[in-house]
Formats: structure tokens, C-alpha cells, sequence
């Protein structure tokens, strides 16, 4: 039984060790569709938008459809530049996962930007409208 136990506390104080850290209330970023391309493969599609901390943003997602049993699912990547009031560029390098419910698609992503942040993006994409809405919270 001590046996039991011991290796219980182990499993659950080990997986905090690799649990993210988010910190703070989420950002936010409205964008909307400007081009889709469709391949073989998946798809890229391409989106401009603002927020406020970057300024105007353009993203690019670059799905993926890797499993063959499941065709409203896959990974993607991608990246992101943006230009604030004042001139300064940052970019970001994206990957993540994302999934088809009807007209909407759903990413999740871990960002990692030039200037030294990491956001968790949790992003919600209408094809009906061609709007996004993203939240994403710094992890670092």
C-alpha cells in the first residue's frame, strides 16, 4: 500500500513540472480572412487584424490533414508579423492543432514571438464570415 501511495504522489508532483504557466488575463485579437488556398495536403489561409500590444497583424495558418480517419482534424503552422503604432516589427513562429465543427474552425497553438514571449492561442475561425477571434495568454 505505501508502494501504492508513494508512486501516486510521484505521478501527480511530476506533472507539474510540465504544466504550463499562463499568467495574466488574455489578450485579444480580431482579424478576418483575406485569402484561402486549398492543396492537396490541407490548405493555407491568410488573415489581417489588430491588437492592441502588436498592432495591425498578419497571419498565415498552413493546415495540414495527417490523419486519414478523421478529415476535420489535423496540425498546422504558420507565422505571424506585426507592426505596431510606432514602427517596431515583431514576427512569430505558430504551431499547433485545429479542428472543423460546421462552419467553424478551432486552433490551438504555442506562439513563439521575436520579442521573447510565448503565447498559448486559443482561436476560433467562421468560413460563413470570414471573422476570427483570438485569445492568447502569455506562458512565460
Amino acid at each position: 500500500m505505501k508502494k501504492i501511495i508513494l508512486s501516486l504522489m510521484i505521478i501527480i508532483g511530476s506533472s507539474n513540472v510540465y504544466s504550463l504557466d499562463i499568467r495574466g488575463d488574455a489578450n485579444e485579437f480580431k482579424g478576418e480572412i483575406t485569402s484561402v488556398t486549398l492543396t492537396d495536403d490541407g490548405g493555407l489561409i491568410n488573415v489581417v487584424g489588430n491588437t492592441g500590444q502588436y498592432g495591425k497583424v498578419w497571419l498565415t495558418y498552413n493546415l495540414k490533414l495527417d490523419n486519414p480517419n478523421v478529415a476535420t482534424q489535423g496540425s498546422f503552422s504558420g507565422r505571424a508579423t506585426a507592426i505596431n503604432e510606432d514602427g517596431e516589427r515583431n514576427a512569430a513562429s505558430r504551431q499547433g492543432v485545429w479542428e472543423r465543427k460546421g462552419n467553424i474552425l478551432h486552433f490551438y497553438s504555442l506562439d513563439d514571438v521575436t520579442d521573447g514571449n510565448f503565447y498559448l492561442c486559443i482561436t476560433e475561425m467562421n468560413l460563413t464570415t470570414d471573422k476570427l477571434d483570438m485569445k492568447f495568454y502569455s506562458v512565460k
